[in-house]
């Protein structure tokens, strides 16, 4: 397993892992180091994340070799980066209705979780908590390659969050839909918040 990390010097803005998600996702694309596995999942703070961003800007590449997507918000906002996410992930399975790709983690109380990335059978990243300020992040963040393990304890991370999480609400995949703010939960022309299981009360997903 190989392990890079972030560090303050390094890591200055959300976006400065761009490279290494782009290239992660240039890896899976290729079918390089044997993957079998031509899916990836995405838990960010928002559609303008690092994750997100490469995997819209490299939209074509990954349909033409068959990569598919799941995604998981904090934030429903900036509106037009979540239509360019909504159109990748539709683009990218575009036999499935675009609301079973993408859910919303509308409880707050599960905004600890952290950022996730997980490309195909063996490479994850993990950065900060959803919750914290994007201006004001802890700047550690992790990409683990050859982590067949770590990979396998992300996906489940994952399908527990998305199990907690809501559908985006549909006025957000319309072309020129009006977008409400997202920043207040609950309200009534929104899905209702679904029962939270007791295992997941006052969770957070911790770094694997």
């Amino acid at each position: 397993m190989r392990v890079v990390a972030g560090s303050e010097q390094s890591v200055t803005s959300p976006e400065a892992h761009l490279d290494g998600h782009l290239e992660a996702l240039s890896r899976l694309a290729g079918h390089r180091d044997g993957c079998r596995n031509l899916s990836c999942t995405l838990i960010v703070r928002a559609a303008n994340s690092g994750p997100a961003q490469a995997l819209t800007s490299m939209k074509s590449a990954l349909a033409g070799a068959g990569v598919r997507a799941k995604a998981i918000v904090a934030r429903l906002e900036p509106q037009d980066d979540l239509k360019h996410l909504c159109d990748t992930l539709a683009v990218l399975s575009p036999e499935a209705d675009p609301a079973t790709l993408i859910r919303w983690v509308r409880n707050p109380r599960l905004l600890d979780a952290h950022e996730q990335a997980i490309y195909g059978a063996g490479v994850c990243w993990t950065g900060d908590a959803m919750r914290r300020d994007a201006n004001k992040r802890n700047p550690l963040a992790v990409f683990q390659t050859n982590a067949p393990d770590a990979t396998r304890l992300a996906s489940h991370a994952f399908q527990a969050l998305w199990a907690a999480s809501v559908p985006v609400p549909g006025r957000h995949f319309a072309a020129d839909g009006a977008c409400k703010p997202s920043g207040a939960y609950g309200r009534l022309d929104e899905p209702r918040e679904p029962k939270v299981a007791k295992s997941l009360q006052g969770w957070p997903l911790v770094r694997h």
